[in-house]
């Protein structure tokens, strides 16, 4: 099963360890609504919500398919700067491409941390759209991608009264 504590670090740790990346936020809207009136830091990588499904063509192998994601964001002092917004969509989707990289790279070594994050990483399901102004003239892009994690759907009897 999908470790989400191992998801979430494995992110902050690539927020981290990226140069330009400067803030790492969760998607409950109230973190980065407040970070932007406490000053966050651009560019800034916020992760979005997980969602899924279980797939089971044969009851032999039950797989989690998980949909994931990040937005990846900048600032714009000037509202209707135009230039300044295709500056900063370019600049937010090559730091995006840099994390894709990184996460199929990882994939690829079988890194521990990874392997517990993004268990079964389909580079083919990645995808990307525009976004802004969103939050306060804020632009940049949202990545989705999908990974599917093995499941042990083994019923434990112990868990249940008169089962």
């Amino acid at each position: 099963m999908t470790d989400i504590n191992s998801y979430v670090e494995y992110f902050r740790t690539i927020a981290r360890e990226h140069k330009e990346i400067n803030d790492f936020y969760l998607m409950d809207i109230n973190e980065p609504l407040a970070a932007l009136r406490s000053n966050i830091k651009y560019p800034a990588l916020i992760m979005t919500s997980l969602s899924g499904n279980f797939e089971a063509s044969n009851l032999d192998n039950i797989l989690d398919s998980i949909n994931a994601g990040f937005l990846i964001i900048g600032h714009l002092d000037q509202i209707d700067d135009f230039s300044g917004e295709l500056v900063l969509l370019s600049k937010m989707k090559q730091i995006g491409t840099d994390i894709i990289a990184r996460m199929l790279n990882d994939y690829l070594k079988c890194e521990l941390l990874t392997v517990k994050a993004i268990p079964g990483f389909n580079i083919n399901s990645v995808s990307y759209e525009m976004l802004g102004p969103v939050f306060d003239n804020d632009y940049g892009m949202m990545y989705s991608f999908k990974f599917l994690d093995c499941l042990d759907f083994d019923f434990d009897v112990s868990k249940w009264v008169n089962a």
